[in-house]
């Protein structure tokens, strides 16, 4: 049974069922465009757990309920059909959630965040305050942490979530206008393309072969230590995957890093040295100890080598202003072309810049940078390096 409700600026329906899903996908497979939001919970779990999905279309926003929907196959095909696009804001939580949780991706997105830095709007605007910005509407956010996976939901929490996706279509539209009037929509659309591209790569193991670069202190480890961490970050993502807890209820980073610095490339480490250590958890030892021992021992996953270039050590004292110069040049740019600095180039890439030529001497551009920054920094960042 599904039930249209009227609020005060929109009309909203809960989808409760697999045949009224089916047909609400089947009235709207003509139109061009799709708004999507979700609303989720991921508080002890390592996967998001979907509690809603709202999507806005033809006047109408639908809310489908995924605890009593079961028939997602019509959904699918519409929100993965090649030439419709998909209508999101901040997206990437979102695209994540859609993928672990139904396997799908769009072909297409517009994503209203980053249509706003684009426009010099600020780089992380929240949807409520670039609704306020754009179409002077007010939208209420008080009930943005509730739980979405209790049932029923309130009329509260069905009004908010509708409102979150209401608005959506008119900012693509006026959002869509600015970007092609300012030159910069090609360069929109290569971002969200490289957007689609990273949430594709969320669950590829190839992925995790380099979490260790994000370990604080890493940098510190010599080769045969950083091989072990890598080995041990590994396990821990397909730990946090297959358990479906977060990443630091498996392993905390400190204790991988310790373990790390005592084994080694060693083949004949004890789970009693491990326990002699007093900075390790002894409860993540009494219960994953053995298995990492015997991992480590005897079957170590085969992995890409290590990559010192990823890790984030301190830079030199001339490396430093070169960063700094990079980061004032990167800002000089960003403000003539009225982008958000943050969205041309943020401090972690710059500063993988500066140790890429601190290693090889020469400009590399790391793969984050798509072509529309290489485009707009490289004349200003080429001085840099070659002075």
């Amino acid at each position: 049974m599904s039930q249209m409700v009227e609020s005060n600026r929109n009309k909203f329906e809960l989808v409760e069922s697999d045949q009224r899903l089916n047909d609400v996908c089947q009235e709207l497979y003509p139109e061009k465009l799709l708004a999507l939001d979700t609303e989720f919970v991921r508080t002890n779990t390592f996967y998001g757990q979907l509690g809603l999905i709202q999507l806005s279309a033809a006047q109408t926003c639908y809310l489908i309920d995924p605890i009593k929907v079961n028939a997602w196959d019509t959904f699918c095909e519409i929100f993965c059909e090649p030439t419709r696009l998909v209508i999101l804001h901040s997206a990437s939580e979102d695209l994540n959630l859609l993928a672990t949780s139904l396997n799908i991706m769009p072909s297409r997105l517009f994503d209203s965040q980053i249509a706003g830095a684009f426009l010099g709007l600020g780089f992380s605007l929240s949807y409520q305050a670039l609704v306020q910005l754009i179409l002077g509407q007010h939208v209420e956010k008080d009930v943005t942490r509730s739980n979405w996976l209790a049932r029923p939901l309130s009329k509260r929490q069905l009004r908010y979530a509708a409102d979150d996706v209401y608005y959506l279509p008119a900012l693509e539209e006026n959002l869509r206008k600015q970007l092609i009037l300012e030159n910069k929509f090609d360069w929109f659309e290569d971002e969200c393309l490289s957007l689609l591209k990273t949430s594709e790569g969320f669950e590829d193991p190839s992925n995790w072969e380099t979490s260790y670069s994000q370990i604080s202190g890493s940098w510190k480890l010599t080769t045969e230590h950083l091989e072990c961490l890598q080995q041990l970050c590994y396990w821990r993502e397909a730990q946090a995957r297959q358990r479906n807890k977060p990443k630091s209820w498996i392993a905390k980073d400190s204790d991988l890093l310790t373990m790390s610095v005592i084994i080694g490339d060693s083949n004949h480490i004890s789970i009693k040295t491990l326990m002699e250590e007093t900075k390790i958890d002894k409860r993540f030892l009494s219960s994953d100890g053995e298995e990492i021992i015997e991992k480590l021992s005897n079957s170590r996953y085969e992995l890409k080598p290590i990559e010192k270039g990823l890790l984030n050590y301190p830079l030199s004292s001339s490396s430093r202003k070169i960063l700094k110069q990079c980061q004032e040049r990167a800002s000089e740019v960003a403000n003539k072309l009225s982008i958000s600095p943050e969205l041309l180039a943020r401090k972690r890439l710059l500063q993988k810049i500066v140790k890429d030529y601190e290693y090889s001497g020469t400009l590399i551009w790391p793969n984050e940078f798509s072509s529309w920054r290489k485009e707009v920094l490289n004349d200003s960042l080429a001085q840099i390096f070659s002075s």
